[in-house]
C-alpha cells in the first residue's frame, strides 16, 4: 500500500485506490505520520478542531475513517502511535528513497488542507510544506545532475525541464536544461534557450543569468593531434595558472583538457581533468558552482570506473563542500559519507572529508555530531601535516562552537586558527577566525570598543581581499559590538550592509546570511514590530530552505510571540 502526502493525497492498495472521505482525516494522518514527536490526542484536536463543539469526537470520528482504510491496528493509543503495517510506503518518508520520483511530487496535501484550523496546525503546515518542497527541489536537483553525468539524456531532459517549470528563475535548473538539450543532440535549441533565458532574467530581474548557461551551450572544441599530450599540457597549464591567480586563463585551460582527455579515449586523465575543472570553478569564481558540481559528478563516476578512488573522493568532497556552503545538508551529510569510504583510510583524504562534514553539521544544528568531526578533521590533519585543513577545521569549528553556546572553547579554536594562519602566511583566511575571535570575546565580557577599533583591520582586509563571506563577517561582529555599547540603530545600519555584502553573489555561504538575517529580524522586532514582520517572514523561509534548524525554531518562537502580542 502507498500512502500519498505530496500532492492530492489518497491510498493506493493493490485493488486499486482506497477511499477516505473529507479533508481533516487527511489533515490528522498526516499530522501524526510527519511528527517529530508523539501528539496526543488533546494536541491535535486543538490543532485541527477549535471550532468544534466536541473536538476529541471529531478527532475519534477521523481516526475511524482512517482505520476503515488502512487496518484496525494502526493510529491507536493516547499519545497516538501510527503502527502502519509492515509495507506500507509513504512518499513524504521516502524522498531520498531509490524509487522516489519527484516529477510526481506535489504539495503536502495539495488543495486538501482542512478550511478551519488552530494557528498550530497553520503554522505546522506552512512549515511542513516549506520543508518537504525544499527536499523535493533538492532530490530533483540531484537526479538531474546524475542522469547528465551518466549520460541518460532523455532522463535528464526531463528532469530539468520539471525543474524549470517548478521555479522558472532556478539558473541551475536552466544550466542542466542547456547540457541536457546538448547531451539529447539540440545544439540549437540548448543555444535558443539560453538566449530566451538571458533575455527573460534580464526583462524580470533586471540582472542576466551566470554566464556559465551560454558556456553550456558551447560547443566542444575540436581534438587535437595528440589530444592525450595536450590534455596533460592543460591540465598543469590550468592548475598553475589558478595558482597565480590568472582565474579565467585556467579555466580555459582545464576546460580544453578535460575535452581532450576526452577525445584520447583516457579516462583517469578525463576524470582527473574535470575534477581540477569542477574544484576551480567552486571555489575560484562566482556564480559556476552547478556547472561545477556537474564536472564533479562527471568525475566521480569516471574515476570509479578506473578505480581511482583518491581522484573520486576529493570529487565527492568538493561536491559536498558546495552542497554545504548552499545548505543543502542531506545531501552533503550523504556526500560526506561517501567520501569517508573512498578516503581508504589516507589521513590527509580523512582531514578534509571530517572537516566538511563538521562545517555541515555545525550549521545543521548539530553541535555534538560538529565537534566529534571537527575533533577527528584535527587530528587527521596533524597526522598529514595539513596545516591549511586544520587551520580551516578550527576556524571553522570555532563558529560551530560560538553557536552552541561554549564561547571559550571558541575563542580557543579562533585564536589556534589565528596562529596558524600565521605561521604558514595563510593571510587571506585570516579575517575569518579574526571575527570568530572578536564575537566570542564580546560573548565573554570583553570591553566592546577596543573589540570594534580592531574589527576596523579586519573588515579592511577582507575588503582587499574581496571575499564577500569575510567581509559580511566582519560587518556581523562589528554590528554586535555596536549593539552592546548602545548604538542599536548603528547596528542595524551595519547589518544591513552586512546583508548587501552578498548582493549579487550567486553561491553564498548561506549559514551566515541566515545569521545575519536573524540579528537584523530581533533587532528590528524590538524597535519596530510591523516593519520587523517582513524580516521574519524571510528569516524562517531562509531558515527552511537550508536547514537552519536552530534559527527555525528561533523564527517560529518569535512568530508565535507576535501573534500573541508578546515581545521577541
Amino acid at each position: 500500500m502507498q500512502i500519498r502526502l505530496l500532492g492530492r493525497p489518497e491510498l493506493v492498495g493493490d485493488g486499486g485506490d482506497l477511499a477516505v472521505r473529507g479533508r481533516q482525516p487527511w489533515a490528522v494522518l498526516a499530522r501524526v505520520l510527519l511528527a517529530d514527536r508523539p501528539l496526543s490526542r488533546r494536541q491535535l484536536a486543538q490543532e485541527l478542531f477549535p471550532e468544534t463543539v466536541d473536538p476529541l469526537g471529531a478527532l475519534r470520528w477521523c481516526l475511524a475513517s482512517l482505520r476503515r482504510a488502512l487496518g484496525a491496528e494502526v493510529l491507536t493509543g493516547d499519545p497516538i502511535a501510527a503502527n502502519l503495517p509492515e509495507g506500507v510506503r509513504v512518499d513524504a518518508l521516502r524522498i531520498e528513497a531509490a524509487e522516489f520520483d519527484p516529477l510526481c511530487a506535489g504539495e503536502l496535501l495539495q488543495d486538501s488542507a482542512p478550511e478551519v484550523c488552530g494557528p498550530e496546525f497553520e503554522t505546522w503546515l506552512l512549515v511542513e510544506r516549506a520543508r518537504l518542497a525544499t527536499r523535493v527541489a533538492e532530490r530533483l536537483r540531484r537526479d538531474t545532475i546524475e542522469a547528465l553525468a551518466l549520460g541518460q539524456a532523455a532522463r535528464a531532459l526531463q528532469l530539468a525541464r520539471h525543474a524549470v517549470q517548478r521555479d522558472p528563475f532556478d539558473e541551475g535548473a536552466h544550466l542542466h536544461l542547456v547540457r541536457a538539450l546538448v547531451l539529447s543532440g539540440h545544439a540549437e535549441a540548448a543555444l535558443a534557450h539560453a538566449e530566451r533565458t538571458e533575455a527573460q532574467f534580464l526583462a524580470e530581474l533586471g540582472t542576466p543569468p551566470v554566464v556559465a548557461l551560454r558556456l553550456a551551450a558551447r560547443p566542444k572544441a575540436p581534438g587535437a593531434a595528440a589530444p592525450a599530450v595536450q590534455a596533460r599540457t592543460l591540465l598543469q597549464a590550468g592548475t598553475a595558472a589558478l595558482k597565480a591567480g590568472a582565474v579565467e586563463t585556467g579555466l580555459d585551460c582545464l576546460r580544453r583538457a578535460s575535452a581532450a582527455a576526452e577525445a584520447a579515449l583516457d579516462p583517469k586523465l578525463e576524470a582527473e581533468s574535470l575534477a581540477e575543472l569542477g574544484t576551480a570553478l567552486i571555489h575560484s569564481i562566482c556564480g559556476h558552482d552547478e556547472e561545477g558540481m556537474l564536472h564533479l559528478r562527471r568525475a566521480e563516476e569516471m574515476a570509479l570506473q578506473h578505480q581511482s578512488r583518491a581522484i573520486a573522493c576529493n570529487a565527492v568532497l568538493e561536491q559536498s563542500y558546495s552542497e554545504a556552503l548552499a545548505g543543502r545538508r542531506p545531501l552533503a551529510e550523504a556526500m560526506t559519507a561517501r567520501a569517508l569510504d573512498l578516503a581508504d583510510g589516507d589521513p590527509l583524504l580523512l582531514a578534509s572529508v571530517h572537516a566538511f562534514a563538521g562545517f555541515n553539521l555545525a550549521d545543521w544544528g548539530r553541535h555534538g555530531a560538529a565537534d566529534a568531526a571537527h575533533d577527528a578533521a584535527i587530528r587527521a590533519a596533524r597526522q598529514s601535516g595539513a596545516a591549511r585543513r586544520e587551520a580551516w577545521a578550527l576556524g571553522l569549528g570555532a563558529w560551530g562552537k560560538l553557536r552552541a553556546g561554549q564561547a571559550d572553547a571558541a575563542a580557543d579554536w579562533a585564536r589556534a586558527s589565528l596562529d596558524l594562519c600565521g605561521r604558514i602566511e595563510w593571510l587571506s583566511f585570516r579575517p575569518w577566525p579574526e571575527a570568530i575571535v572578536a564575537e566570542a570575546d564580546l560573548a565573554l565580557g570583553a570591553d566592546p570598543l577596543p573589540v570594534l577599533e580592531g574589527l576596523q583591520g579586519t573588515f579592511a582586509m577582507a575588503t582587499h581581499l574581496d571575499d564577500s563571506c569575510w567581509i559580511a563577517a566582519a560587518l556581523r561582529a562589528m554590528a554586535a559590538a555596536q549593539e552592546i555599547l548602545g548604538r542599536r540603530a548603528q547596528a542595524l545600519t551595519t547589518l544591513a550592509q552586512a546583508d548587501r555584502a552578498f548582493a549579487g553573489s550567486r553561491d553564498p555561504y548561506v549559514a551566515l546570511e541566515v545569521e545575519i538575517l536573524r540579528d537584523r529580524t530581533r533587532l528590528t522586532l524590538d524597535d519596530d514590530p510591523e516593519a520587523g514582520a517582513p524580516l521574519l517572514q524571510d528569516l524562517l523561509t531562509m531558515a527552511i530552505r537550508t536547514h537552519a534548524e536552530p534559527a527555525i525554531d528561533c523564527a517560529l518562537r518569535w512568530r508565535r510571540a507576535r501573534l500573541a502580542g508578546q515581545t521577541v
